[in-house]
């Protein structure tokens, strides 16, 4: 304890002790100007599609202590949706009414023998194509949404399975534009060293009345006449 008499192991959090209007006493802080007429004015400001910082300037406060009675108070926040809500449906019948078109009652000053004189006629604004187009995308869109067709073109290389079938196709596609020159195939039949082969060869030139040289390995066989 010190000379007073007060305890010094007490911890005071917030403002001192006596101030009825310091936050952490009780009742301490400022008052709240809210009040339900502000929910009333909020809603209709929100009605006539003013956005959050509009509403917080009618209203005198700022963004975040509008946030704050958003959160604190359910009824302030409910007429925000409500208010908004009904902005959107005004917008959604003036749009219809642009798209089937519509009448209103127009005026026009005209002079007459008495002087000017304000005519009052009925005007009709014709349908508008673009509005219609917006109302039924945003009304129907699996009617009236855009569609987009997908052709699928078959090509050479759908019913290829393995790299060695690939390459055998482009080989044989650079060979029919002229990239690359076509394989040499050697026809010629290879001479064979084996006896039975020569004794053969020796016996149709007999019978034949021919020369013909016994073929050597490695070498093509000649005839001479």
């Amino acid at each position: 304890m010190d000379e007073s008499g007060n305890s010094l192991d007490r911890k005071k959090r917030g403002a001192p002790l006596g101030n009825n209007r310091g936050l952490g006493n009780r009742g301490g802080g400022r008052k709240t100007v809210y009040s339900p007429r502000m929910a009333v004015v909020a809603r209709k400001c929100c009605e006539r599609g003013m956005t959050d910082i509009e509403i917080a300037d009618m209203l005198g406060i700022g963004l975040a202590t509008l946030y704050r009675w958003k959160a604190e108070h359910p009824a302030f926040s409910r007429v925000f949706k409500l208010g908004k809500a009904e902005a959107d449906d005004r917008v959604e019948r003036s749009l219809y009414s642009r798209a089937v078109g519509y009448d209103y009652i127009a005026e026009k000053p005209v002079m007459t023998r008495h002087g000017q004189k304000t005519m009052r006629y009925r005007a009709h604004v014709p349908p508008d194509t673009t509005a219609a187009v917006w109302y039924l995308k945003n009304r129907s869109p699996d009617r009236w949404r855009d569609s987009f067709r997908h052709e699928h073109i078959a090509s050479p290389y759908d019913h290829i399975e393995d790299t060695a079938e690939l390459r055998a196709l482009l080989t044989k596609q650079a060979q029919e534009l002229g990239l690359i020159a076509p394989p040499i195939i050697d026809i010629t039949p290879k001479a064979s060293s084996s006896p039975q082969a020569i004794a053969g060869c020796c016996a149709r030139a007999a019978s034949g009345h021919e020369a013909v040289a016994p073929p050597s390995s490695g070498m093509n066989a000649r005839r001479f006449s």
